[in-house]
């Protein structure tokens, strides 16, 4: 299926990310939580061209309900997303990831938002919607400091975490978790693909990883996936194999890390340039 993006004055292409809308073909929804002020946003991926407006998230996945917007609770809905989202994706990082993302070690490094997030009291109605028809959302963070590794040691801290992601692929049946990562004005979106995606049909939700790499709000030149070391065996195999066929090669993190080789006892990194 191709895929191509949506502009602000018309659409052709059979798929596209943009906002959900009753009418769409909703193929997956993702949700992304600002690693510095703790926004949220969502995005989904569509087969039948965009409709306009703000949009609504999809009632099915047990994210959306979540993000239900009413009166009463909405805000602390989607601050518990926003949290729930963070606290989930940095739980899958292992020592190594840690310590080159999280900045554990590093006398310059970066908070974690998990700990006491607090939502900036707006008005339940107001919204920044950019050309895919994003709904912003914004909070507020204290970080809390993180313990220090003697793992390793930067003088200065390159791989900042830009989000958090979590994204739904409905054709698939599967919950990818991820970061996106900025290093030298350059992007990389993190995804792992751990004992639960392991085996599962990921054609679809690959092909919607690699085109909300695409999309302005992440712009990301490559797609890293973590893939578990401790999932079966021969699905593990079947599916680097199959990556490889695809593109997608064996890497170390040397290129986030000042150029040290380092690996992952839980995590075998491939990755592709989008």
């Amino acid at each position: 299926m191709a895929m191509s993006k949506r502009n602000s004055s018309s659409m052709s292409s059979s798929s596209s990310i943009h906002s959900y809308s009753s009418a769409s073909n909703v193929r997956a929804s993702c949700y992304a939580v600002d690693a510095s002020t703790a926004s949220l946003q969502g995005f989904h991926y569509s087969t039948t061209p965009v409709n306009q407006g703000i949009p609504s998230p999809p009632s099915s996945p047990p994210l959306a309900a979540r993000h239900a917007t009413t009166a009463k609770n909405g805000k602390a809905r989607r601050g518990g997303a926003a949290y729930t989202i963070t606290e989930e994706c940095e739980r899958l990082f292992c020592e190594t990831l840690r310590s080159v993302f999280l900045g554990e070690g590093s006398q310059h490094h970066q908070d974690s938002l998990v700990m006491g997030m607090s939502y900036i009291d707006t008005p339940a109605n107001t919204a920044i919607t950019n050309d895919y028809g994003i709904d912003v959302r914004r909070y507020s963070d204290s970080s809390t400091d993180s313990d220090v590794s003697e793992m390793v040691r930067f003088e200065e801290h390159k791989g900042a975490i830009t989000n958090y992601i979590e994204m739904w692929d409905y054709v698939g049946g599967v919950m990818f978790r991820g970061f996106v990562v900025e290093r030298e004005e350059e992007r990389s979106m993190f995804v792992f693909f751990d004992e639960a995606v392991i085996g599962a049909d990921l054609k679809a939700g690959l092909m919607a990883l690699l085109e909300l790499c695409e999309i302005d709000y992440f712009s990301c030149s490559r797609l890293v996936l973590c893939i578990d070391r401790h999932s079966d065996q021969v699905a593990r195999n079947n599916l680097t194999k199959d990556l490889g066929w695809i593109g997608f090669g064996l890497i170390t993190l040397d290129d986030f890390s000042q150029g040290e080789k380092l690996t992952s006892d839980k995590w075998l990194f491939m990755d592709m340039e989008v």
